[in-house]
């Protein structure tokens, strides 16, 4: 896969995942199906994030935190939340990012550099993509099922095209 092709690939997960964040009503953010879920609003917010800055990390090497701080900031009650309209500028946000960032590197490297994330996960960076391109697509996943369990006009055809 080339990094054109991934951006696309990418581009064709955000797609849908900013249809499913419109539909999140204004007073269901702090929703959740269960205490132990992340609420509506931290989903959304945790889609916003995209995946821009955590490929530059990716290359880099340099992470914000360490896998202890990471940890820490998974706690439910540490994640943050956000409303509709901040985590669609924030995913708006990270396509000029991830775009920036594919653009900073060869193909050689996005198909044969090998990296590492502060879990303890290697590979090339292209494989590491597509997981981070599938930790997305999770919780997109996880934003249609809670749009579906709040009885919302969701199908497969809003999970898959937007």
């Amino acid at each position: 896969m080339t990094k054109h092709e991934f951006y696309d690939c990418v581009m064709e997960a955000y797609k849908p995942a900013e249809v499913l964040i419109k539909m999140v009503p204004a007073d269901k953010l702090d929703w959740r199906p269960g205490p132990k879920f992340m609420s509506l609003g931290q989903v959304i917010c945790h889609l916003g994030e995209g995946m821009g800055g955590d490929m530059n990390c990716l290359i880099t090497g340099k992470w914000p935190f360490t896998p202890e701080q990471m940890m820490d900031m998974m706690k439910l009650e540490k994640m943050p939340s956000c409303g509709v309209a901040e985590a669609l500028e924030k995913l708006q946000n990270d396509k000029t990012r991830l775009r920036a960032f594919l653009d900073g590197i060869s193909e050689q490297d996005f198909a044969e550099k090998v990296v590492s994330v502060p879990w303890g996960w290697q590979a090339k960076l292209e494989r590491m993509s597509i997981s981070f391109r599938e930790h997305f697509t999770n919780h997109k996943m996880q934003l249609f099922t809670y749009l579906k369990l709040l009885d919302l006009p969701v199908d497969t055809s809003t999970l898959y095209g937007g």
